[in-house]
């Protein structure tokens, strides 16, 4: 017997996709929607309905006939326009919920992202301060204040999840970018410098935030009103992280002693100048195009610094989900060596990144 109907917004992302495809195993109607139906995944029971969330005359007909939405679209080019990146990430959400509400859904959840803590040393939780860093983080935040201000009781019972750093399959942006170092620097040296040290952080494969998505959703007495951390909870600095990466092609690398603090703190805080961001910007997409040309790859991948998240290479992010694991969720991936060699397979096998060896 088919279950409740759920609407999974950016049906083609690198968490949306995966929600798709569980919400479904689990048996629900999905309801897949996206701007494009090109590269959405028609659900064997339910449908794909095309929509942009930044038109409100588009958003009754998504949402129509559906008892849960589960919120993943967003603007993730940090180099957006401001007012886009207002529009896409804080407005869309306001119509969205206010349209599911209209049409009688009973579940909102809502991916935002950890990002928008303030830097600090130490295991980051739900009652942390938060800073946004910069346009993209404020609009994540301004939806966020929207949900906050809904009385669940009144409207679809809304959660947040907070997502640590986002790796997996279909990715094009930060982790997607950590992917493209080796192969840009192995174009002029074939060893690769192998950094230790640096800021500490936990990522996410996206997978596990589709899994906790789906697990908040199908408990509302628990998490409805609430906002959520979602991490792996393994803890790397970052020379050690990109040292994963390199092991995980097959480069070869030389060591290097600890790398100090200092030369991280120095290079995020140049990138993070306008000028410096782009020229940096432009020489990793010229670099990239050598790399693609050389390896016959697709043109998928477009390697660019996110401004926003320069600071990562000088500040902790270390995300505890704590709160979320007390009610019984935990990842599947809980090592990230594991999780990042089965994702650089499946861009390999796709080839928008090369194979070595």
């Amino acid at each position: 017997m088919t279950r409740e109907t759920v609407l999974v917004t950016g049906a083609r992302g690198t968490v949306g996709n995966y929600v798709v495809s569980l919400a479904e195993a689990a048996g629900y109607r999905v309801i897949a929607s996206d701007l494009s139906p090109r590269g959405v995944r028609v659900p064997v029971r339910g449908e794909v309905r095309a929509g942009d969330l930044r038109d409100e005359r588009a958003l009754k007909r998504l949402v129509r006939g559906c008892d849960h939405i589960i919120h993943t679209a967003a603007q993730l080019d940090v180099a957006a326009d401001s007012a886009e990146l207002t529009k896409t990430n804080t407005d869309a959400v306001v119509g969205l919920y206010e349209a599911a509400r209209d049409e009688g859904a009973r579940r909102f959840v809502h991916m935002s992202t950890a990002t928008l803590y303030a830097s600090g040393r130490g295991a980051l939780t739900e009652e942390s301060p938060l800073a946004p860093r910069g346009p993209y983080g404020m609009s994540k935040r301004g939806a966020e204040v929207f949900l906050r201000g809904q009385n669940p009781d009144a409207g679809p019972a809304w959660t947040v999840l907070r997502a640590a750093p986002i790796y997996g399959r279909r990715g094009r942006h930060f982790a997607a970018s950590m992917l493209s170092l080796g192969p840009l620097i192995r174009l002029v040296s074939p060893r690769l410098p192998r950094l230790s040290g640096g800021p500490l952080a936990t990522m996410v494969h996206a997978e596990d935030v589709a899994r906790a998505l789906l697990f908040v959703l199908e408990r509302p007495d628990d998490t409805a009103g609430e906002v959520y951390n979602v991490s792996d909870g393994d803890v790397h600095p970052l020379g050690e992280r990109l040292g994963l990466t390199f092991d995980a092609y097959g480069l070869k690398t030389t060591g290097f002693k600890k790398t100090p603090q200092r030369a991280f703190e120095t290079i995020g805080k140049l990138f993070v100048k306008p000028g410096a961001w782009h020229a940096s910007d432009i020489t990793a997409l010229t670099w990239w195009r050598l790399v693609v040309l050389r390896h016959r790859l697709k043109p998928a991948l477009r390697p660019r610094l996110d401004r926003e998240l320069c600071t990562l290479l000088y500040e902790d992010l270390v995300v505890d989900s704590t709160k979320l694991r007390a009610l019984g969720w935990s990842p599947r991936f809980s090592g990230f060596a594991a999780g990042w060699s089965e994702v650089l397979r499946w861009y390999q096998a796709e080839r928008w990144v090369p194979r070595y060896g």
